[in-house]
């Protein structure tokens, strides 16, 4: 049986592709019945299970037979350096070689430990190479980190970073005041390990306990860095070097375990990643998000409707005060039609009392009597009441005789009857000039 597949983008896809099918072809041979068993256990072998799998246990607590002796070798180390001057005398050569500062052992020690750790940083690279879901590669981050790991190993056992620190003060390469010997192999070794530990926490986010030993030991080292430039504000002066090669030794040793643990995580549980699984914080800051906006939205919501009730209230407060003008406009034009013939009354009754009580001088009466007042009180109405009286009489629609209309078209008709209505709005306009 062999798969097919139709193409590939790169030579990684086409090597995976490849790994697939020979996977697949390796467990349709398994699966046939004529194969010996030497022949699986020669290919068990060829295939570098047999002794791997024999040196890294399958139940993880065993693995403790390779940490915690590593463990023990520097507490040991500590301890002896703290009694050696009951042992021995402090001049004597065994006394130096037994001193941390002095003594080339644990720089040994701990180079050794940083290059064992960079083998298994290979031994990690080559077994997430048989993942078959690795397109983008990130198998090659294993090299970077045994890299760095080789480097910090040749720095430890040689003092290399002491030399380059000379190096630059001499040739005044850059100058940093008085922190340039210290600076100048500080800040390429942060770069290089912050490097590291990024990429170690990348690929470990599978193992619970692989990641959490590597941000143990990333922690340690931040302190140990911390402890090297602060040391002057911490007591006990005189055991600054044994607290800081405990801290640095105790990052050494967290740094080898989270490698060792990872390893056996590739071997017996899977050599794939897991699946990128969104952080609790993202998720709660995205539902915080999400509630802001709909309380936002909910806002805007409440906010056109308080102002459409507004636009209304003041739409019916207009119309309102309208109706309230028009009728107090109608009311005042009632009063006024109301008052002028009373006062007509009024000014006809005067103008009667007057002429009773004037004496006659002829003996005959006057024919029209009644008829003098009458003209009489013409001139004496004001000029609005004059102009009332034809206008009342008068009607506007009495002038615009629908026969008129016959026999025109639509739009003439149309026409006709806006001049109309404007002429009547006019006279109504003028009858209130008038009244007012």
């Amino acid at each position: 049986m062999s798969t097919g597949f139709a193409g590939s983008r790169s030579m990684d896809e086409r090597r995976r592709r490849r790994l697939a099918s020979e996977s697949s072809e390796s467990l349709d041979d398994s699966n046939d019945d004529s194969t010996p068993v030497s022949n699986a256990r020669t290919n068990r072998f060829a295939a570098g299970q047999f002794p791997l799998r024999t040196l890294i246990f399958p139940k993880r607590w065993k693995l403790a037979a390779y940490y915690l002796p590593v463990f023990l070798c520097f507490s040991g180390l500590i301890s002896v350096d703290v009694y050696r001057l009951e042992w021995c005398a402090p001049d004597s050569a065994l006394s130096a070689y037994l001193s941390l500062e002095q003594s080339p052992l644990p720089l040994f020690l701990t180079g050794c430990l940083l290059f064992f750790s960079g083998q298994i940083a290979l031994l990690i690279a080559s077994l997430r190479t048989q993942s078959l879901h690795d397109f983008s590669g990130r198998h090659r981050l294993w090299k970077w980190v045994a890299g760095g790991l080789f480097l910090f190993a040749l720095c430890t056992t040689t003092q290399l970073h002491q030399v380059w620190a000379s190096t630059v003060i001499e040739l005044r390469l850059f100058d940093w005041g008085p922190h340039t010997e210290l600076l100048a192999w500080l800040v390429p070794g942060l770069v290089v390990g912050l490097s590291v530990s990024l990429m170690s926490y990348l690929e470990m986010r599978g193992d619970r306990a692989g990641l959490n030993f590597t941000i143990l030991a990333a922690a340690t080292y931040m302190t140990y860095l911390t402890f090297t430039l602060t040391g002057n504000l911490i007591p006990w002066e005189s055991h600054h070097y044994l607290i800081g090669a405990g801290i640095l030794y105790f990052a050494h040793w967290s740094l080898f375990t989270s490698l060792l643990l990872h390893t056996h995580h590739l071997l017996y549980q899977s050599v794939d990643l897991p699946e990128k699984v969104p952080s609790r914080f993202k998720k709660h800051f995205a539902n915080h998000l999400h509630r802001r906006r709909i309380k936002k939205k909910a806002r805007q919501v409440a906010k056109a409707i308080k102002q459409k009730e507004l636009m209304a209230n003041r739409l019916a407060q207009q119309e309102s005060e309208e109706a309230s003008t028009e009728s107090n406009n109608v009311e005042t034009i009632e009063k006024t039609t109301k008052t002028t013939p009373r006062r007509k009354k009024a000014a006809a009754a005067k103008k009667t009392e007057a002429q009773v009580s004037i004496p006659q001088e002829t003996s005959t009466p006057d024919p029209e009597p009644v008829q003098e007042p009458e003209n009489e009180l013409e001139p004496s109405q004001p000029r609005s009441a004059r102009k009332q009286k034809p206008k009342r009489t008068m009607r506007v629609d009495n002038a615009h005789d629908p026969e008129l209309l016959k026999g025109l078209s639509k739009r003439e008709r149309r026409k006709l009857q806006k001049q109309w209505r404007e002429e009547e709005r006019r006279n109504a306009q003028q009858n209130q000039e008038d009244y007012s």
